[in-house]
């Protein structure tokens, strides 16, 4: 205790300053080299020591360590703790002085303590001044010499009472001897104990042969120092204390002369340490039992728990217990290559977050490198509200989550469905407005005229019901049209569609499509330009192709305003005959061009413009192509004109079984 830290030295100056203040006598402290760290007042003012240059820490002695350690009276006995010793107080010049005669060393006559360690060194020393070095009254030493033992006395039980641990002294024999104020306090027995039946019998029984066999060892010098053993001892209340104890053999001591054992009471430490292993013995248990994959990690990450689940799931070598005090890191570098590390895939910075902050998450999905998805939970672990690890447990929901993946994928296909039904009722809706026009139009004019055939108008102008009679046939020919274009529409859809396959010479059925509306382009003086190249004849129905053509050339005329041109080609490929209609008409804007060739739609500058037409022309102009193995597009520009482009193979045949004529 006195070569031990500031804590300890503070101690002994407030107990040797009480023992002051009890008995006139001087004192002092010093560590082992005899350099004091403590003098009091009494001893300063009797030897008129002069501290005001040097100070206390200055002040060394000059101890007579053989008369303390094995000296011997002249008689020969043995000196004892009671006997004095001369000791001279030396105190130095202050630095950078010159020595003088007034650092001539004081001598005095002192009892002094040393304090022995474990390892019989010296830690340091307590001394009681007993008179001056030349007083010869023998009745003045023998006078002090009592009194001055009691105070020191006093003053070492004042020391051990104040430690913490139990420090007993036990003879050579195992008898007790002395037991400081600790042993009393934790024990709770009084200072009256008696020891008579020996301090053995407080000793449990099941440790009565160890509390023996570190006896005997000690004696015999076989208890390393520093070595612990654990007595159960039984307190005054009739509990059971744990005490862990080490023992030094001090027999040979002059000052001791005993076996000194100094014990910790490690009973709660014990019970503490007992409920967590049980607590882990449990959490073993129910870690084991999961069938879900389950790691716990301590602060360090270091594995304290696994399961059999997570060595399957991650297709380690087991047992579980093979992988404590490891972590994920140590496991190998297959783990990573094939899984990399569960707890950290597949945001390592996320999972960092995770750790730093320490809050229960759930359900968290990853994404492994082996195209499995998993379900993490993690959840902290506090004990006392201090952080001592957490726990990952690990759910493969692979199947879960392809389920829900095309769940999600079925749902947006429905969405999609259900959004291109509601466009199919607003184009149907715009349908049966359009139909309707196109069929009241044609019909108003058709009753118009055979009611004024019916009143007898014009029967005197022939000229004229001739005239009546071309504008019914022509209004009866455009509802026909019209209801044939829904037929075609509807038969191509559900594939009977009659077809009469023959060669076809694509010149001249573009030639005759050109004439025929020729008449029709001449009033807006539009002219149309033809670009016609020879190649092999195409195998289809002409009837059809030219239905085609005159769609795309009715658009042509329909869509040009007056003075514009129209240009027709026809070009054989190596495996197509590519025929072209191109216009400088008011074109189709960019996002429309696609959505043409749906039933009933018309491009909005049509609509704007009010131009007439059905919407059906290019869906029929398409079903045809694609009758024919060909295929049709759109493409225009920002500044007006459009271009349909018709690409017709050569070899197109019908399947077996399906070649129709018209006549069917």
């Amino acid at each position: 205790m006195l070569a031990g830290g500031d804590a300890e030295r503070d101690l002994v100056r407030h107990a040797l300053g009480a023992m002051s203040a009890l008995v006139p006598i001087g004192m002092f402290a010093a560590d082992a080299d005899g350099h004091c760290w403590y003098i009091n007042q009494r001893l300063i003012d009797a030897t008129d020591l002069n501290l005001q240059d040097g100070g206390g820490d200055s002040v060394a002695l000059d101890i007579p360590v053989d008369d303390l350690r094995g000296g011997r009276h002249a008689s020969g006995a043995g000196r004892g703790i009671g006997d004095a010793v001369i000791l001279r107080i030396r105190v130095p010049a202050p630095p950078g002085a010159e020595p003088t005669s007034d650092a001539t060393p004081v001598s005095l006559r002192a009892r002094v303590l040393p304090q022995i360690k474990a390892d019989g060194t010296v830690a340091g020393y307590v001394g009681i001044v007993v008179s001056d070095a030349d007083t010869d009254d023998p009745d003045a030493t023998a006078f002090a010499s009592p009194m001055l033992m009691h105070a020191g006395e006093r003053l070492v039980d004042t020391l051990l009472d104040s430690s913490p641990s139990i420090i007993t002294v036990l003879n050579a024999d195992g008898s007790w001897r002395y037991s400081n104020a600790a042993a009393w306090r934790q024990l709770g027995y009084q200072e009256d104990f008696d020891p008579t039946t020996g301090v053995f019998a407080l000793v449990h029984p099941n440790d009565g042969p160890v509390a023996l066999e570190a006896l005997r060892r000690v004696i015999a010098g076989e208890l390393p120092p520093g070595e612990t053993f654990e007595l159960r001892v039984r307190g005054r209340d009739g509990d059971w204390r744990y005490l862990q104890n080490t023992a030094d053999n001090l027999t040979d001591d002059p000052i001791v002369h005993g076996i000194v054992v100094r014990s910790e009471d490690v009973t709660e430490q014990r019970e503490a340490r007992i409920r967590l292993l049980d607590a882990n013995e449990r959490l073993s248990t129910v870690v084991g039992s999961l069938h879900i994959a389950a790691i716990v990690e301590d602060t360090n990450r270091a594995i304290v728990l696994t399961n059999d689940a997570f060595l399957d799931l991650f297709e380690l070598i087991g047992p579980p217990a093979k992988l404590v005090g490891r972590t994920l890191e140590e496991l190998g570098s297959e783990l990573t290559r094939r899984f990399g590390d569960p707890t950290r895939a597949p945001d390592p910075d996320r999972v960092t977050a995770i750790l730093r902050q320490r809050r229960r998450v759930i359900g968290d999905r990853i994404a492994m490198p082996d195209s499995r998805v998993l379900e993490r939970d993690y959840i902290p672990i506090f004990v006392d509200h201090e952080y001592r690890g957490h726990v990952w447990l690990f759910r493969d929901v692979s199947a879960q989550a392809r389920t829900e993946a095309e769940s999600t994928q079925l749902l947006a296909l429905q969405r999609e469905e259900n959004r291109r039904l509601v466009e199919l009722d607003r184009v149907k809706a715009s349908f049966l407005a359009e139909i309707s026009h196109e069929l009241r139009t044609p019909l108003t004019s058709i009753l118009s005229f055979t009611e004024l055939l019916r009143d007898g108008l014009g029967k005197d102008e022939p000229s004229e019901q001739v005239e009546f009679l071309d504008v019914i046939t022509r209004n009866a020919d455009r509802l026909l049209r019209l209801v044939d274009d829904l037929v075609l529409l509807d038969r191509a859809e559900t594939g009977v569609l009659p077809v009469d396959w023959a060669p076809i010479d694509i010149p001249s059925l573009v030639e005759a499509s050109v004439a025929t509306f020729a008449p029709q382009a001449e009033p807006k003086r539009i002219s149309i330009e033809t670009d016609l190249g020879e190649g092999l004849p195409l195998t289809g129905d002409s009837q059809r192709l030219a239905q085609l053509l005159d769609v795309l050339l009715s658009n042509a005329v329909k869509y040009t305003p007056e003075g514009g041109r129209i240009t027709v080609s026809a070009t054989p490929g190596d495996l197509h005959w590519f025929v072209s209609v191109a216009d400088t008409g008011i074109g189709v804007p960019a996002a429309e061009r696609e959505s043409l060739f749906e039933r009933f739609y018309r491009a909005s500058n049509a609509r704007a413009a009010r131009i007439p037409g059905s919407g059906l022309g290019l869906s029929v102009a398409r079903a045809i192509a694609q009758l024919h193995g060909g295929e049709i597009t759109i493409s225009s520009t920002d500044t007006g004109g459009t271009v349909a482009l018709v690409a017709l193979p050569f070899g197109t045949r019908p399947a077996a079984g399906e070649e129709q004529s018209a006549d069917e």
